[in-house]
C-alpha cells in the first residue's frame, strides 16, 4: 500500500526529518506523534503527495484523501454540498453528483450524526462539526488511504470515540489504511498498529506496542510520562504527570 524509502523531509530550508524507511500494509494504521514544530504536518503532506521530499521516496498504491489539521478554511456552500466534494475524483468537469453520489454522502453524514445539519452552512458550524464534515467528506470519495493531521483536536470525548470507531471499522470490513498525527499517545497506542515518534534529534519507527513506551515519550516531549494499568491490568494508559503538582487556587 505504502512504501516509503530512505525520506528526508524540509520545510523552508530547515531539514525535519531525513533517512525514514517504513512500509505500510493494506489496512494497517499508522501513527505520528511528536512535539510542535517538530515536522508531523510535513511528513503527512508529503506522504499524502502535496509536497514534493528532499530526497527519498513514497511510492502509493491506491487513491488518497488528506484532511489538514486547520479547517478554519472559508466556503459558501451547505454541509451535504461540502461532503458531496469528496466524489469529485469520480466526476469529469463538466458532470454533476448524482442520484448515487448524494446517497454516499448522506450516509457518511449520518455515520457522523450531522444528517440534521445537511442544509447548513458550513461556515456557520463550530470547530468541532467543520472537523466531522470533512472527515464525512474525505470518507465519501471511497480512498485506500485516509492521512488525518490531528483529527481529534476539535472534537469532544464522543466525538473522538465516535471517530476511532468508525476507522477501526473501516480497516477491518474495507481494508482502509489509514494514517493520522496525534498529540494524545494513548490515540496511537490503541488504535495504531504502527508507530513514528518524532523527535528534534531523531525519530523511532516501528511496531506500536514495541516502540511507545513512558522513556520514549518523556524524551520525546521532555516532560513526566507514567503506564498505568486498568482493568486487571489488561489494558495500558500513558499519563502526564507533572513534576510540580498544581496549586489549588485560593
Amino acid at each position: 500500500m505504502l512504501t516509503v524509502s530512505n525520506l528526508a523531509v524540509e520545510r523552508g530550508k530547515k531539514r525535519l526529518i531525513q533517512n525514514l524507511d517504513f512500509e505500510l500494509l493494506q489496512g494497517s494504521c499508522l501513527g505520528v506523534v511528536g512535539p510542535n514544530g517538530v515536522g508531523k504536518s510535513s511528513l503527512l503532506r508529503v506522504l499524502a503527495g502535496l509536497d514534493d521530499p528532499a530526497s527519498g521516496s513514497v511510492v502509493v498504491s491506491g487513491t488518497v484523501a488528506y484532511l489538514p489539521q486547520d479547517v478554519n478554511l472559508k466556503s459558501d456552500l451547505n454541509v451535504l454540498e461540502m461532503v458531496l466534494l469528496g466524489r469529485a475524483r469520480y466526476l469529469k468537469w463538466y458532470q454533476q453528483p448524482n442520484s448515487l453520489d448524494r446517497k454516499e454522502a448522506e450516509k457518511w453524514l449520518q455515520v457522523m450524526s450531522l444528517e440534521h445539519l445537511a442544509q447548513s452552512s458550513f461556515m456557520t458550524l463550530s470547530g468541532g462539526q467543520k472537523q466531522l464534515v470533512l472527515i464525512a467528506q474525505a470518507l465519501t470519495s471511497e480512498c485506500d488511504l485516509l492521512i488525518l493531521d490531528e483529527p481529534s483536536s476539535a472534537l469532544d470525548l464522543q466525538n473522538q470515540e465516535k471517530l476511532f470507531a468508525i476507522l477501526n471499522e473501516l480497516q477491518e470490513v474495507k481494508s482502509l489504511t489509514v494514517i493520522f498525527s496525534t498529540h494524545d499517545p494513548n490515540h496511537a497506542f490503541h488504535f495504531c498498529n504502527h508507530l513514528i515518534m518524532l523527535g528534534f534529534s531523531k525519530h523511532y519507527c516501528g511496531s506500536c506496542q514495541q516502540i511507545m513506551t513512558s522513556q520514549l515519550l518523556n524524551e520525546i516531549y521532555n516532560v513526566n510520562f507514567e503506564e498505568f494499568f486498568w482493568n486487571e491490568g489488561n489494558l495500558k494508559y500513558f499519563v502526564h504527570v507533572p513534576t510540580s503538582p498544581p496549586q489549588t487556587p485560593r
